[in-house]
């Protein structure tokens, strides 16, 4: 019985062209951070988004934080032997939105539109939004980075892991 009510439940999908898209993006992202310490404790204060995205040399990412200051981090060697470092595409935007459940969420900098490295979103940290340089649409990082301005899927968002404050960012 369980097995005809799969079966005619995956048929009646198939007919009907129903197709769920995953929020969570396709682009390679590891990124592993303490989140007590200093600016990455920012990221759990509601309404504040810290960016990270490679740096120019291997070994470094680069990291603005909740003001937009904008600061060159290296790795400890000791994280480089145990994992890569992967960014998405465009980099990532970390934070914990003003008007979801308090957890914090990571997006690709990348415009979801564009589907470019360089259409990199603009930040307005007092509103929570993010503009595409390029094409001109508005995400809302406060409720899910959903298009508020122009037509667009929502912003890519990367699964984030960890007990209490050691957290990591993959997909």
């Amino acid at each position: 019985m369980k097995r005809a009510i799969f079966t005619l439940t995956a048929l009646l999908l198939t007919l009907c062209g129903c197709e769920v898209e995953s929020p969570y993006s396709g682009y390679k992202a590891h990124f592993v951070f303490d989140a007590t310490i200093h600016p990455y404790n920012q990221a759990k204060s509601p309404g504040q988004y810290i960016c990270v995205r490679k740096g120019a040399n291997a070994g470094q990412y680069r990291l603005i934080d909740a003001l937009g200051k904008e600061t060159t981090v290296s790795i400890p060697q000791i994280q480089l032997q145990q994992s890569q470092f992967y960014y998405g595409l465009g980099g990532l935007i970390i934070g914990t939105p003003m008007t979801m459940d308090g957890n914090i969420w990571a997006f690709d900098w990348a415009c979801p539109s564009c589907d470019k490295a360089s259409s990199r979103l603009k930040i307005d940290r007092t509103m929570g939004h993010a503009t595409c340089p390029d094409c001109g649409t508005k995400f809302d990082l406060n409720i899910g980075g959903i298009a508020i301005e122009g037509k667009s899927r929502p912003m890519w968002q990367y699964r984030i892991f960890g007990p209490d404050n050691s957290l990591v960012i993959q997909n």
